[in-house]
């Protein structure tokens, strides 16, 4: 967050302790924090720092790097934090994504991690984590590992709204207060359930969210299992005995493969059910046209082999050490999951 001071603050001396505790905020290990730069020159001159001996001396020139070293990977300059002693301990939200609030409930702020809201902390959070290790974005992984980035298990997609208003108003709301601007300070990613291009059947979901965080990313891909790269679906299907599965499932378009259904795949309605013949699919009238048009073109032989899905086997992927991927493999993605994943990362780094 960039942070400002009031004048007030500025030039009353009893405040200046505090603000010494908040250079040493920064000065902790990946820290994404960083006094404002347009408000250096004042801060330089103003009575905490103009005149200053002992260790408070060199605090201009830590602020001066400090704003150089977080802006390397991307500034982390969404938020605002404006502190001034004149405005409530619980901070208020201005426009602008501004949070002005009190000295002392700057501290908590300034101390707190970033929220991100997924269906389910382990399997969502480790594809987060993968990807961001897979594209190189070292960041958000030392962010995580200090404790500045923190996920928050919402319990499925339904709920994500609840858990969402929990964190910014508190389980019993107090009368429409945030608790400490928390909306700024959290960021919601879901899975899209989309069957089709332009089928969006969470789009009701996305917008109960956005009312309570900063905001929303609605993955393009089906699942987070879709995102999973050719190298790592064979390994850990060739476990199972999967890999030709695998490789005709490759050999469908990015588009198909982006809305195809990876963990239950498409099922008659025999008793018991059995995996739907790709023309027996193609004539089923109680599936939308659009969704069968989409798969029209995945050659039969093909589709057996993966038409009754994977189950959960790829979501290991992101989960178990022995599938790791490596630092900057990024090319194993196509360029549109490139595209849609570096720039969700690059939002949550600048929420930092």
């Amino acid at each position: 967050m960039n942070i400002q001071v009031h004048q007030r603050v500025l030039a009353d001396p009893s405040w200046h302790p505090l603000l010494d505790v908040i250079v040493s905020i920064l000065g902790q290990p990946h820290s994404r924090h960083a006094f404002d730069i347009s408000q250096y020159a004042t801060i330089k001159s103003s009575p905490w720092l103009s005149g200053a001996t002992g260790l408070r001396a060199n605090t201009a020139e830590f602020i001066r790097l400090s704003v150089k070293a977080t802006s390397r990977d991307g500034a982390s300059d969404a938020v605002t934090i404006l502190i001034d002693d004149a405005a409530s301990q619980s901070g208020e939200t201005l426009q602008g994504a501004i949070i002005r609030v009190h000295p002392l409930g700057a501290l908590t702020i300034l101390m707190q991690p970033l929220h991100l809201i997924v269906e389910d902390e382990t399997s969502d959070g480790a594809f987060v984590l993968w990807m961001a290790r897979l594209l190189g974005r070292d960041t958000f992984r030392r962010s995580y590992n200090a404790g500045r980035l923190l996920f928050r298990h919402a319990g499925g997609k339904g709920q994500m709204a609840k858990s969402a208003a929990a964190l910014t108003f508190g389980v019993w709301p107090r009368d429409n207060q945030p608790i400490l601007s928390l909306k700024l300070r959290a960021i919601a990613l879901l899975d899209s359930d989309a069957h089709y291009p332009g089928n969006q059947p969470n789009a009701g979901i996305v917008q109960a969210v956005q009312a309570h965080v900063a905001l929303v990313h609605l993955l393009s891909g089906r699942y987070i299992e879709n995102y999973a790269p050719q190298k790592y679906v064979r390994r850990r299907l060739e476990e199972d005995g999967l890999g030709e599965a695998s490789d005709a499932y490759f050999r469908m378009t990015e588009v198909q493969r982006n809305y195809f259904p990876i963990r239950t795949g498409f099922w008659d309605y025999a008793t018991p059910p059995q995996p739907q013949a790709h023309p027996a699919f193609l004539a089923d009238t109680r599936r939308e046209l659009a969704e069968r048009n989409t798969f029209r073109t995945v050659n039969p032989q093909d589709w057996m082999h993966f038409a009754s899905g994977f189950g959960g086997r790829l979501a290991v992927i992101f989960q178990e050490p022995a599938f790791r991927c490596e630092p900057n493999e990024a090319a194993l993605l196509t360029q549109n999951q490139r595209t849609e994943l570096n720039e969700f990362l690059n939002q949550v780094i600048r929420y930092l």
